[in-house]
């Protein structure tokens, strides 16, 4: 199978390269001092500095950021460190779960989205979207509200649990769990249609 959208992914390459070559001493590493241990600070950087991780569509009139791929990097260096060294953000709970395709559809399986009757009929029958159409956009941010809700009920009742309460509870906890469990009930959950897309944002 030849590599979709390799043209695109050369380019962004490049981009990230010059960039990190030009300003940042050759290392991403460089951009994580910069942030001071702010999850948001850096997830500025990234948006100032590489244009290919500007996830922002217009939604009624205004500018919506999503930022998936920004945020799931910064959640990747904050987990692999397990929230030390490079990886200790203090306003990690900042960072939203990451809207693709794959956690809404295992959020329509638990019954945390319902999809209209419309767009149920547009995935089914493998609808192409395109980036920043307006039934995307409201899946992907249905989505990151969802989690959102389910790490407030999630810190509630832990908060209950005396053998719980001084555990931390976010947004990429509840998408690692959620992308975990979709990838290990596939066969389960396929009957749920995915909104399909090729951009650079996922």
């Amino acid at each position: 199978i030849q590599m979709p959208m390799l043209h695109e992914r050369l380019k962004v390459l490049h981009e990230v390269g010059s960039k990190l070559v030009e300003k940042y001493n050759g290392s991403f590493v460089n951009c994580i001092y910069e942030a001071d241990g702010s999850a948001n600070k850096l997830l500025e950087i990234i948006m100032e500095n590489f244009p290919a991780f500007r996830d922002v569509a217009e939604f009624k009139g205004k500018q919506v950021g999503i930022y998936k791929r920004a945020q799931i990097l910064i959640s990747d260096i904050w987990a692999c460190c397990e929230g030390t060294g490079l990886g200790a953000f203090k306003d990690v709970d900042t960072i939203t779960m990451f809207a693709d395709y794959r956690i809404p559809q295992i959020l329509v399986y638990f019954g945390a989205l319902e999809y209209s009757d419309h767009l149920m009929d547009l995935l089914k029958k493998d609808t192409l979207f395109q980036s920043g159409d307006q039934l995307e956009v409201e899946i992907r941010g249905c989505s990151i509200w969802a989690v959102e809700l389910i790490v407030r009920e999630a810190r509630e009742l832990m908060a209950k649990d005396e053998s719980l309460k001084d555990n931390s509870m976010n947004a990429i906890m509840v998408d690692h769990y959620l992308w975990d469990y979709r990838v290990a009930h596939a066969i389960e959950t396929n009957h749920i249609p995915i909104h399909k897309i090729r951009c650079i944002y996922y």
